[in-house]
């Protein structure tokens, strides 16, 4: 369920966030202003509760927003590592004169990115599995089997990551790029398979099940809590009260939420991504 919400759309997300919050308030809020107005005790110990819940929801909350903030930092700075080492790649192939098994190199390298994002970057496709703890024993087939040149019984992805190498091997074949430059190659070769395994091994979802629990049975407290706090003589501040706590709760809850999005469509991962694709197609 909490996976299933992340890799939701935009309003999806959205909709999850505030349907909650106002089946729980609205209720709460009219048994409120029903009631008597309260009196100083009632207020008084209604405001010691919702001081006390309220810093334990915004203490929960900024640390799942932090989490989730930190985390999505390091997984685009490790995309655009991977990313790098493959331009630096690039790059060195383009200082020499096409030929097909250079042209191949590069067509290689493109390919690899292509199936990146529109598998393991893709929302639609992406079922966790990229960052699971399960890549962790992916990725170490995928490079022993790139280091002994042997076929991977991976998937399409760790293949045509596989197939980088190979074709930088083919270049050797080939004897068509000098001995230098052949072993920085084979260098940025092990950069780049360094990189994606620094990728997808990232843990995901980025803000553990057991914190979004605890913020979910705080986030609930605190909204019953101001839905039954106590109203004074001008019942419509009610409202008020109940819609500015709604949006600050539901900003938080969309924050950590939205932050885990480590897809395409996240223009912190697309961007960097469509820019290497530009170049080297």
């Amino acid at each position: 369920m909490y996976q299933a919400i992340l890799e939701s759309g935009l309003l999806t997300r959205l909709l999850v966030v505030l349907l909650p919050l106002i089946v729980i308030a609205i209720p709460c809020g009219l048994i409120s202003i029903h009631r008597s107005v309260g009196s100083m005790s009632d207020i008084s110990l209604m405001t010691s509760t919702f001081t006390f819940v309220g810093a334990s929801f915004i203490f929960i909350g900024s640390f799942a927003n932090v989490t989730a903030w930190q985390g999505a930092d390091r997984a685009v700075t490790n995309l655009k590592n991977e990313l790098s080492s493959l331009s630096s790649l690039a790059e060195s192939i383009l200082d020499y004169e096409p030929q097909p098994v250079l042209t191949d190199a590069i067509g290689s390298i493109v390919s690899y990115v292509e199936a990146v994002r529109d598998g393991e970057l893709n929302a639609s496709n992406n079922d966790g599995a990229v960052q699971s703890a399960s890549a962790d024993e992916r990725t170490r087939r995928t490079k022993n089997a790139a280091l002994t040149e042997s076929t991977s019984e991976s998937n399409e992805i760790e293949q045509a990551a596989l197939d980088i190498r190979n074709s930088i091997l083919n270049i050797e074949k080939a004897d068509v790029v000098n001995e230098r430059d052949l072993a920085r190659m084979l260098e940025q070769v092990s950069q780049f398979q360094d990189a994606r395994r620094d990728r997808i091994s990232t843990r995901w979802p980025l803000v553990s099940d057991v914190v979004m629990f605890a913020l979910l049975i705080v986030t609930i407290v605190a909204v019953v809590v101001f839905g039954l706090f106590p109203v004074g003589e001008r019942r419509n501040l009610k409202w008020l009260q109940i819609g500015g706590c709604s949006l600050v709760v539901s900003a938080i809850w969309f924050a950590v939420l939205s932050t885990q999005n480590l897809s395409v469509s996240n223009p912190a991962i697309r961007i960097p991504v469509d820019a290497f694709l530009s170049r080297y197609r």
